[in-house]
């Protein structure tokens, strides 16, 4: 992408060719973007999910000393962020979001729902229960069932004795009925018109604004020798 937005070209690229080299940069950079996010899935692509692509903010100032460019990049931690030279004058700054979600469309008797956990709940646990006979003298006797008694004992022995595996945690029932916020790969890419220098450079990224500070490069200065 051009340093510099289209409505520079007229106060200060009074240089065809700086105006000409923004200009295609800029087209290619949008006709990239284009065919990456138009590209049809094919093969074993088919069933994969397409990585995708954002093109985050920025704002380019240039200073007597300095560039500044200034990208929003919100919920985004610097360690997913790269930036570096790929030659002595183009800067590229690229990174990734992630987030596990799954998406869909909520229905009509939930409406004002964000998200839905748990899980429904299970029948009541069944209880034994005593069981009443009658005598020949009409007395209600309790009887109970010591055969089962004796099974379910015989249970809990072997269950005591079996080694116990560790279950894995479930992961929480999540979903996302709106999804709003950018996430997947982005880069920018800046060209900058003169000569600037590259082991001075800084970057900080705070409350979501990634500020880079380029510094210009010293004029070259002719320096005479004398000859003895």
């Amino acid at each position: 992408m051009a340093l510099f937005p289209r409505g520079f070209y007229g106060s200060y690229g009074s240089d065809p060719s700086f105006t000409n080299l923004f200009r295609l940069l800029d087209d290619f950079d949008t006709y990239t973007r284009e065919v990456q996010g138009s590209a049809p899935e094919t093969g074993s692509r088919r069933h994969t999910q397409p990585t995708r692509t954002f093109s985050p903010k920025f704002d380019v100032r240039e200073t007597e000393q300095t560039y500044e460019l200034h990208g929003e990049l919100p919920g985004i931690d610097r360690d997913n962020v790269q930036i570096e030279f790929t030659d002595p004058q183009t800067i590229v700054i690229r990174g990734r979001v992630e987030r596990n979600y799954t998406a869909g469309t909520p229905p009509a008797q939930v409406a004002g729902v964000l998200t839905e956990k748990g899980e429904p709940h299970s029948p009541a646990a069944h209880h034994a229960t005593v069981e009443d006979d009658v005598d020949e003298d009409n007395r209600s006797v309790a009887t109970t069932a010591t055969g089962a008694n004796n099974q379910n004992n015989q249970q809990v022995a072997q269950r005591a004795s079996a080694p116990t595996t560790e279950e894995k945690p479930k992961a929480p029932a999540e979903k996302y009925w709106v999804s709003e916020r950018s996430i997947g790969e982005f880069s920018r890419t800046f060209n900058f018109p003169g000569r600037v220098d590259q082991n001075a450079v800084s970057a900080s990224l705070n409350n979501g604004i990634l500020t880079i500070t380029v510094p210009k490069a010293k004029k070259h200065e002719t320096i005479r020798i004398a000859i003895n």
